[in-house]
């Protein structure tokens, strides 16, 4: 098992895999909003270690980074951690980005917000907070 896979207790499988392929990633950092490629197979701490934010052996910065993604429904998530939390500090720092990233990818005034994700073991990983609609948090 990877080391990756251990942290986030996530096997990367052809499912895993589909599901990175179906989703578009973001994240924020040093107050600066980057958004991933279209159609990218991997998790955000493999993005992160191809852009030299983390390694293997140091990746402290995966609890700092703001992350998340656009599903193929256009929704935001977003979460820090390995263990996809939420809290106001990053929930400020979300929302003072929301307007560049609605309009970097063309994101639908209807699509809803959710922070932070609760592991399952099987199924859709629920949020752990909805934050209404884009249009209302603009």
């Amino acid at each position: 098992m990877d080391i990756f896979e251990k942290k986030y207790k996530v096997k990367e499988d052809a499912k895993t895999r589909a599901f990175h392929l179906s989703r578009r990633m973001f994240y924020i950092y040093q107050n600066k909003l980057f958004v991933a490629e279209s159609d990218l197979p991997y998790s955000h701490a493999v993005w992160f270690e191809k852009k030299g934010l983390i390694s293997r052996k140091k990746d402290k910065l995966i609890d700092e980074i703001i992350r998340g993604i656009i599903d193929g429904d256009g929704n935001i998530y977003f979460y820090v951690g390995y263990d996809f939390e939420i809290n106001k500090e990053i929930e400020s720092l979300f929302f003072s980005h929301l307007k560049e990233l609605t309009e970097k990818l063309k994101l639908k005034f209807n699509a809803k917000i959710f922070g932070g994700l609760i592991k399952q073991k099987v199924g859709k990983w629920p949020p752990r907070r909805a934050y209404g609609k884009i249009k209302d948090n603009l």
